[in-house]
């Protein structure tokens, strides 16, 4: 049962449950996403100590561009530190400055609007689709001003965004067309992977995506000017007259070796960890369907199937977070889904008077399930059965 007094806005303490006969053969807690590191990540790392090479400087580094690069169909790829750091490169490339408006979706991971902000841009928000969850397209020309230099279609969750729309609307307008795919890794449209329909698409390889490095991302893009700008300000803008010499400013987003070679192995099985997901998702979706007042995400080609999140509507009888107590309660972790940029008390003055009300309503009531490549049928299974149990709280 959730603790007497609970303050169910705030995240839920995980706890090991005791069960009987059902519960034998489950690892608990169950994590909301756990890396699957049973390839040759050792052995590449070892290789990176062995012959010193674990800076940025390593051969590993280059070679994971290159077969990135090649698995998903782009021209080139710059690894960076972090999916952030990825986005901020691109919207540099693209030549995002003081002054300028991107567009981006209301419902959005803080990093999206952070990374405009790093720019000197304003980012501008459009509510989301209440089917898709992704940015609502036929909304975007009216938050487009003379004065927007990119859009960022965000795969949120791993599910495609409209890009025929987007990408035919930015040309339209002459602006930069910026693919976050940070949640999308392994996911398609029309033949071709997402992220490579954009002037630049970014990628994350923290240690809950369908891939790892720990902490790294990419920048993939077929216009050879934004990646060697990429690359030349990931790597504090060195100058090419002389060692330490600077005409601007630049940054460290440099990835390592070792998180490199960590990344060469995890592509190796790039295809494997994602058709787990995919089974992941298609086990939930059997469990769950027709549960009343759970809202579950529509089938679509190209989903990557990153996390499998269901909205939780009155019908099913108690609240989003009063569920994610009683998960916890039985050891197994959740999210919410992502609190809206303009609600958040670091954009909440810019954004003053804003409403965006899909946008809304999903970080009120969304949550995500346990999802790694390493779940078990059993494990899902258990998950789905303390779901359908939550029901009799109320």
């Amino acid at each position: 049962m959730i603790p007497i007094g609970a303050n169910l806005s705030l995240e839920p303490r995980l706890r090991r449950p005791l069960p009987k006969g059902k519960g034998a053969g489950i690892r608990f807690p169950i994590p909301v996403c756990a890396p699957v590191l049973r390839g040759n990540e050792e052995k590449y790392v070892r290789k990176c100590i062995r012959e010193g090479w674990v800076s940025s400087l390593s051969p590993m580094v280059r070679l994971f561009e290159k077969k990135f690069a090649r698995k998903i169909g782009a021209a080139r790829a710059v690894s960076c530190s972090s999916g952030t750091a990825a986005l901020h490169l691109a919207l540099k490339a693209a030549g995002v400055g003081p002054g300028d408006e991107v567009v981006i979706p209301a419902f959005a991971m803080i990093a999206v609007a952070n990374a405009v902000t790093y720019c000197g841009a304003k980012p501008v928000l459009v509510d989301c689709d209440s089917s898709t969850w992704n940015l609502d397209a036929e909304s975007l020309p009216a938050r487009m001003s003379a004065r927007t230099r990119a859009v960022i279609a965000v795969h949120t969750y791993g599910r495609p965004a409209d890009l025929t729309r987007l990408a035919g609307l930015c040309r339209k307008r002459r602006v930069r067309l910026i693919e976050d795919a940070a949640e999308a890794l392994g996911g398609g449209f029309r033949g071709r992977a997402l992220g490579t329909f954009g002037d630049a698409g970014v990628f994350s390889f923290y240690a809950n995506k369908v891939m790892t490095t720990g902490e790294g991302g990419m920048v993939v893009t077929d216009n050879s000017s934004m990646a060697e700008r990429a690359r030349f300000l990931r790597d504090f803008a060195f100058g090419k007259e002389r060692h330490f010499w600077h005409a601007e400013i630049g940054y460290n987003y440099r990835m390592s070796g070792l998180q490199a070679a960590v990344g060469l192995a995890q592509l190796e099985r790039l295809n494997r960890l994602q058709l787990a997901r995919d089974r992941n998702a298609r086990i939930y979706r059997a469990a769950l369907e027709g549960i009343p007042g759970l809202r579950l995400p529509l089938p679509c080609q190209g989903h990557s199937n990153w996390v499998f999140g269901t909205v939780v509507e009155p019908e099913f009888g108690i609240s989003r977070d009063a569920l994610r107590w009683f998960l916890a309660r039985n050891g197994i972790e959740t999210r919410g889904f992502f609190i809206p940029i303009h609600r958040q008390p670091a954009y909440r003055r810019m954004f003053t008077g804003e409403h965006y009300p899909v946008s809304e309503f999903l970080g009120n009531n969304g949550l995500y399930f346990p999802s790694s490549s390493a779940l078990t049928r059993k494990e899902i299974g258990y998950i789905c059965a303390t779901i359908k149990r939550a029901r009799n709280l109320r």
